[in-house]
């Protein structure tokens, strides 16, 4: 339902449960008209409006706040909160700056054996804040973990997963369970990986911590029931990798972290994800402990003009 409030028969304010506006003060430019990605306002007998639907479909995305020239429409999720001025546009680094920027980052697997300062995270999530999600539905939630005795445990887990699965492997019985566990092609893909398995097991005898890199993880997941989950984990993630560039810091992606852990309950656990979580990615991050000189070519990009 609309709410009107009235004064001398005159509309002055259009009040529900998801937003304000300051109708006085409008100046008519009918910009929050074309801004609305749901084209929730319109405008009758030279006043704005907005249509009936507005509460069961406005996602607060914050469009018409962001556009009014006179800063008279405010969503009430965010009614007390101040905003920032799009002057901060002035401070945007140029195309090549990102560009550089980007083709410098590289995935890291070795990291100094140094705690990472909680105001450098706290910085991360401040970006992770403004990373844009499906929707706007803003469903990510983030799990840090900076203890590294726990991130051993986490690793510990993983390997002691991949034992159990060569134990089973490596004998026709065990063959003939896998078969029947697995889909068809992730029982294939499985038994072509076994010489790596087998490979990595060997490195993390030696001390390598292969599944965490012994950095300090950043998780990124959210209710599965929601939508978009992956995706908007996966923008985020993509976020935080640059941001963390220029912060002195580096990540890498954990594609095992977030396999095992979908499939393994215990490991969820280990990293306090709540049960109706899904896990959309996984990064290590720390203070780089190497230094890369050049940067690698890259095949030619395969793009079609229509």
């Amino acid at each position: 339902m609309i709410f009107l409030s009235k004064a001398k028969n005159n509309i002055k304010k259009i009040n529900n449960s998801k937003i304000i506006i300051d109708l006085e003060g409008c100046t008519k430019c009918k910009a929050c008209i074309t801004a609305c990605p749901a084209r929730l306002f319109y405008f009758e007998v030279d006043q704005l409006q907005i249509f009936e639907t507005f509460e069961d479909t406005c996602i607060e995305c914050g469009h018409c706040v962001a556009i009014c020239p006179v800063n008279v429409i405010r969503l009430k999720v965010h009614e007390h909160k101040p905003l920032k001025s799009i002057e901060l546009k002035k401070e945007r680094p140029s195309y090549e700056s990102f560009y550089n920027l980007t083709i410098t980052r590289r995935s890291i697997r070795q990291f100094k054996d140094k705690p990472i300062d909680r105001s450098l995270i706290q910085k991360l999530l401040d970006i992770i804040q403004y990373s844009p999600t499906a929707e706007n539905a803003e469903n990510v939630c983030v799990s840090i973990i900076q203890d590294k005795e726990l991130v051993a445990k986490i690793s510990d887990s993983i390997t002691t997963q991949m034992k159990n699965f060569l134990q089973l492997a490596e004998s026709p019985q065990g063959l003939k369970a896998l078969e029947k566990m697995l889909p068809k092609s992730a029982y294939k893909t499985a038994i072509e990986n076994l010489p790596q398995v087998k490979d990595i097991l060997k490195m993390i005898d030696h001390g390598l911590d292969f599944w965490c890199w012994n950095g300090e993880l950043i998780i990124l997941h959210g209710d599965k029931e929601t939508g978009f989950i992956r995706e908007n984990c996966t923008l985020a993630a993509a976020h935080i990798m640059l941001a963390a560039e220029l912060l002195g810091l580096a990540t890498c992606s954990l594609g095992f972290l977030m396999y095992f852990s979908l499939q393994f309950k215990q490991i969820k656990k280990l990293m306090k994800i709540p049960k109706k979580n899904y896990i959309g990615y996984a990064l290590a991050i720390g203070y780089p402990d190497v230094k890369y000189k050049r940067i690698p070519a890259r095949k030619p990009l395969k793009v079609e003009w229509i």
